[in-house]
């Protein structure tokens, strides 16, 4: 199962390059939601999300796809340079990939994902990174959570 995980403003704004770690906010609860959807799982970013972030995240494995021969020292990370064939090996697997940005990463991923997993932060912000439009992907919203600063939203292929 291929699961996509994003976080956006009311225009669809998921990053800021001038930020730390390249989010435009700091919404505690939303980072928690992550964490608790992500741990223990494996996830997919870009090479600029990953460097971005600066270090993998604890107790997930991570495939950071990157056309360039980058390398880093860590456990648990993997530089995979087609993004197709992990999607399709995963597509025909029982384990679950968590696909977790950026822009490129999610619009080259949308035809294989089964689910998003979709943080509506309210407002809007500052950045130059947007979501890709997905209204053609044939997608339906199943379940929407207030969570007070985001609103949930969980889309199911149809």
């Amino acid at each position: 199962m291929i699961y996509l995980v994003v976080a956006f403003d009311k225009n669809h704004l998921i990053g800021q390059k001038s930020s730390t770690n390249g989010i435009p906010w700091h919404i505690k609860e939303d980072l928690q939601h992550f964490k608790a959807l992500t741990i223990h799982k494996t996830i997919l970013m870009g090479k600029k999300t990953f460097e971005a972030i600066g270090k993998p995240l604890p107790n997930r494995k991570t495939i950071v796809v990157s056309n360039e021969d980058v390398q880093y020292p860590y456990e648990n990370v993997v530089v995979e340079k087609n993004l197709e064939e992990v999607l399709k090996s995963y597509k025909n697997s029982d384990e679950e990939l968590y696909i977790c940005g950026g822009a490129s990463i999610y619009q080259q991923s949308l035809p294989y994902v089964d689910e998003m997993i979709v943080s509506k932060i309210m407002g809007e912000y500052v950045g130059e990174i947007y979501f890709p439009d997905f209204s053609n992907q044939n997608f339906e919203c199943v379940k929407k959570v207030d969570k007070g600063t985001f609103t949930l939203e969980y889309y199911r292929r149809k």
